[in-house]
């Protein structure tokens, strides 16, 4: 089972939220829609600017527990890496979802 690894903003540098879930689509379906009992911290800062995915829940844990241990500046350096521009990668997810049904030729009316 894939896991990962995320950090929501609520604007460019920021208040910053690190969580860990084993399915990224759907958590952020959830906080965009305030549609679960998630933590009001991350409705708060509910845009998605960095993720990584793992094979295993532990390790996406422990790297999500290292990712705490770092300071701000640190976080924020990590998100420049893989978004410069504070995207919400949401539309990115989205999109890569999509695009993985489309290859595999799955209706999504059903």
């Amino acid at each position: 089972m894939s896991a990962y690894v995320y950090i929501l903003f609520n604007k460019p540098y920021g208040e910053l939220s690190i969580g860990v879930t084993s399915n990224l689509l759907l958590h952020m379906h959830e906080l965009k829609n305030q549609i679960s009992k998630i933590n009001e911290k991350e409705f708060l800062t509910n845009k998605l600017a960095y993720y990584e995915k793992y094979k295993e829940l532990e390790d996406a844990i422990i790297r999500k527990k290292l990712l705490e241990d770092m300071t701000k500046e640190d976080l924020i350096s990590l998100i420049n890496s893989d978004n410069p521009n504070w995207e919400d990668m949401h539309d990115k997810i989205l999109k890569i979802w999509d695009d993985s049904l489309k290859s595999n030729n799955i209706d999504q009316t059903t």
